[in-house]
């Protein structure tokens, strides 16, 4: 059998006859020759997935075999293996990669492909709420897929993936593994802006946690949406002002918010700054506690008020 022989009907009726082995040195031959039929390339994949000899190597470095093929003829044998040749497709067997993954147990597997995919439509598919297996990939994008991926683009992508699948806290999940963890993106302002604004919103009771342990957010605009309604966060806004620097903000969070003279003075005595002092005395003088007020308007050091004072 030389080299012109097609390679098609000859590899299809070997293969009925359970005889494909048979064919190998030919089939070495004309790989060795530069042939690039897919059917020969098929093939030897084959006979390398059936005889153990580094079918892996093979299917991960092989150009022309047709992964559609390959893979399903794998997926009995060796679901690792119709894995890698699904994968080497890089989109065209989306699809049967996930269905193979799903039905075997390999979803850290999967979801490492999905980060590395960074498809839009594939993350829609495998986070569809009917998904019956959309926990499992979930949990193991969360805890090994995302953590170990160093690549920007791929955390973009996968952020963005849950936030349109409307996952807020799975969202909280993943952001805490790369944020709060030691990671190449643990001192991203966005992702931790991203991480404080998801929890101000879905589960109030991390924000405080949060706001104390990271320093590289956008601390002024978070606390004015803390503020708002419906959230009404004022404990955590009053911190996020401090931590920052922004007395005066602080002092109003404790008098318009909190509402809290006590506190108030307690505060305005450790940071012993002038417009705080003179905050404090506005208040108290509208709450009619002149000697309080005159008390604060003299460590300010501003008469601004005074009229108010001696009426």
């Amino acid at each position: 059998v030389r080299a012109a022989c097609p390679a098609e009907p000859l590899v299809e009726q070997i293969e009925k006859r359970n005889r494909l082995r048979l064919l190998l040195p030919w089939l070495e031959a004309r790989v060795a020759e530069g042939n690039q039929d897919p059917h020969l390339h098929n093939a030897m994949a084959k006979i390398l997935i059936d005889t153990n000899r580094d079918p892996e190597n093979f299917l991960k470095t092989n150009a022309f075999y047709d992964s559609k093929i390959v893979g399903k003829y794998c997926e009995d044998r060796d679901p690792h293996l119709a894995y890698t040749a699904y994968k080497r497709a890089w989109g065209s067997c989306d699809e049967q990669l996930v269905d193979v993954t799903n039905r075997n147990g390999l979803f850290r597997l999967q979801a490492r492909y999905l980060v590395e995919r960074q498809s839009p439509d594939l993350w829609g598919l495998v986070l569809n709420p009917e998904n019956q297996y959309r926990r499992n990939v979930i949990d193991q994008v969360v805890s090994t897929a995302l953590p170990e991926s160093t690549n920007a683009d791929e955390v973009s992508a996968t952020v963005k993936a849950f936030i349109s699948a409307d996952l807020p806290n799975e969202l909280i999940e993943l952001l805490e593994k790369i944020v709060l963890h030691n990671s190449d993106f643990s001192k991203n302002r966005n992702l931790q802006n991203l991480l404080v604004l998801t929890a101000i919103k879905a589960d109030k009771d991390r924000v405080m946690d949060y706001i104390n342990r990271l320093d590289n957010y956008d601390g002024p605009e978070i606390a004015k949406i803390a503020l708002g309604d419906p959230y009404g966060l004022y404990e955590e806004a009053f911190i996020i002002y401090k931590k920052c620097g922004q007395n005066a903000e602080a002092m109003d969070v404790l008098l318009e918010n909190i509402s809290s003279l006590e506190r108030a003075q307690e505060f305005a005595a450790r940071i012993n700054d002038k417009t705080v002092w003179y905050k404090l005395g506005k208040a108290q003088l509208e709450n009619g506690s002149v000697p309080e007020a005159v008390d604060s308007y003299l460590k300010a050091e501003d008469a601004t008020d005074y009229l108010e004072v001696i009426q």
